[in-house]
C-alpha cells in the first residue's frame, strides 16, 4: 500500500502554553499563597495541576534562585590586589614587599599579618 502524505496542521495563531508555564506565572503573582490554592486558582482556568507539581515547581524555581545568587557572590570577590581598590598606592605596595623580604617571605608576612588582625580585633 503507498504511504499517505503527511497532513501538516495549521499553525496556531497563538503560542501553545504550557501547565508549567502557568503555573509559574501564578506563582509568581501569588507568592503567598499553598500549591493547593494555586491548584485551584489553575483549575478555575480549565488547567488541572496537581498540588505535588505546584510545589515541585516551586522548589525548583527556589534552588535556581539560590545557585543565581551564590554565582554572582562568587564573582563579585576580587581576586587580585588592583581588583580590590585604589587604596593601595604604589609606595605601600613597595613598603610591604620590604616587609616580607625581612619577615623571610609571603607566607611569613601574610602569618604576621593575621596575627596582628587578631591582635587588632
Amino acid at each position: 500500500m503507498p504511504r499517505r502524505p503527511k497532513t501538516t496542521e495549521p499553525a496556531a495563531s497563538e503560542p501553545k502554553v504550557t501547565k508549567t508555564a502557568t503555573t509559574i506565572a501564578a506563582l509568581q503573582a501569588h507568592p503567598d499563597k499553598m500549591p493547593k490554592e494555586i491548584a485551584e486558582l489553575l483549575h478555575v482556568q480549565g488547567l488541572d495541576v496537581k498540588p505535588q507539581m505546584i510545589s515541585t515547581i516551586k522548589s525548583n524555581l527556589k534552588a535556581a534562585k539560590g545557585k543565581k545568587a551564590a554565582s554572582k557572590a562568587a564573582s563579585k570577590k576580587p581576586t587580585t590586589a588592583s581588583q580590590a581598590g585604589s587604596d593601595i598606592s604604589l609606595d605601600s605596595l613597595k613598603k610591604a614587599k620590604e616587609l616580607a623580604a625581612q619577615l623571610g617571605g609571603i607566607k611569613q608576612a601574610k602569618a604576621a599579618i593575621a596575627a596582628l588582625a587578631e591582635l587588632v580585633d
